[in-house]
Formats: structure tokens, C-alpha cells, sequence
């Protein structure tokens, strides 16, 4: 089940790479709406897999992976939709996509233990792993801005320099990606606590 997304991410990543290469807005709109259908798919994955064990599924470390990988992808397609910059996807997406070779050719088996009843657990969980997506995309996104500021500093403008977003945009997309991975840790922790 696990196979479509990941090859619906595998396809978005090309067509990412492909935009990245050529800066063409028809292809900048085909891989967003490739990682779209990709989150979507996804979305329906993982919604079959609740309904399956009763509860959001990442008792399983492969699961768990999964889910993850669905947070970082609609991180990203916040972030992406709010900016208007898809450069970013070519560094983002292959993440995506060996992260979901995982479940796609792994997939794990939800064991049944008492502590997973309680539904405090789920919120703290998930609320764990949007923020740890969150973090992974600010951490590509700092590294982008360094080595976008590394070529500035050496005034030699080249291949990077043309594709990446501005150090002003990427400024920008870290802080709201921090922000959102701020503020779901704060709800993961107190939801920990509470449960506790």
C-alpha cells in the first residue's frame, strides 16, 4: 500500500530535479502538483491504516517512518505554497523518497500494547514527529542558505546562486518551518506530560 506514495514522491523528485535544472514555471507546477497527489495519496494511506489498527498509525518503527515522511511532505507543500519558491523541492524530496523506500518495501506490523490505548499518547506522538519534520526541513533549508551565502561572499555567482531562493526567502521559509516545529514540540511535550 505504501508503494504508491513512494512512487508518487519518486516522480516529484525528478520532476523537482528537472525544474531545478531548467527554472521553467510549467515544470515548477507539475512537480508541486505531483507531490500533491503524492500527499494525497499518502493521506489516504495512512487514513486505510488508522481505520485498520483503530489508532494513528506508528506503534511500528516502519510506520512511524511513514508517517513522518507524510509530515515532512506537507511541511514542505506549506512552505512551498506560502513562498511561491519550489527550488527547494530538489533537496527535500530525495529525503522524502529514501525515507518511504522504508514502508514501501518494509512494511510493519502495529503491536498491540496497552500504553498505545491511551489516546494522550497518539497527540504526543504525532505532535513529536510534525516537529521533527518540521526541523528536518528547517535544517535543508539552512544549509541551502549557507551555501547560498558562501557564493555570495566569494562574488562568484553561479549555478546555485540562479536557482536557490533569495537569502531573504530563505530567511523567511526557515522561520516559519522553525516556528511550526516550535510550536508542535511545545504541544508534544506538554500532551507528554500531561499523559504521564
Amino acid at each position: 500500500m505504501n508503494l504508491i506514495p513512494f512512487v508518487l514522491y519518486a516522480a516529484a523528485a525528478v520532476v523537482y530535479a528537472i525544474h531545478f535544472a531548467k527554472r521553467q514555471p510549467g515544470i515548477g507546477r507539475t512537480a508541486t502538483t505531483l507531490l500533491l497527489l503524492a500527499a494525497l495519496a499518502h493521506t489516504f494511506v495512512i487514513g486505510m491504516q488508522t481505520m485498520e489498527v483503530r489508532h494513528v498509525p506508528i506503534a511500528s518503527p516502519s510506520r512511524a517512518v511513514s508517517s513522518f515522511v507524510w509530515m515532512l511532505a506537507l511541511s514542505y507543500l506549506y512552505l512551498e505554497l506560502a513562498s511561491e519558491e519550489r527550488a527547494m523541492g530538489v533537496f527535500i524530496l530525495p529525503i522524502a523518497v529514501g525515507l518511504q523506500a522504508i514502508p514501501a518495501f518494509s512494511p510493519g506490523v502495529e503491536n498491540a500494547d496497552p500504553v498505545l490505548d491511551s489516546p494522550w499518547f497518539w497527540v504526543h506522538v504525532a505532535s513529536l514527529l510534525f516537529a521533527y519534520a518540521s526541523f528536518a526541513l528547517a535544517a535543508m533549508l539552512g544549509l541551502t542558505y549557507v551555501l547560498q551565502f558562501k557564493e555570495i561572499k566569494k562574488k562568484h555567482l553561479g549555478y546555485f546562486y540562479t536557482r536557490l531562493p533569495s537569502l531573504h526567502i530563505l530567511d523567511a521559509m526557515n522561520s516559519r518551518a522553525v516556528m511550526v516545529g516550535w510550536l508542535f514540540l511545545t504541544i508534544g511535550v506538554v500532551v507528554g506530560i500531561i499523559w504521564a
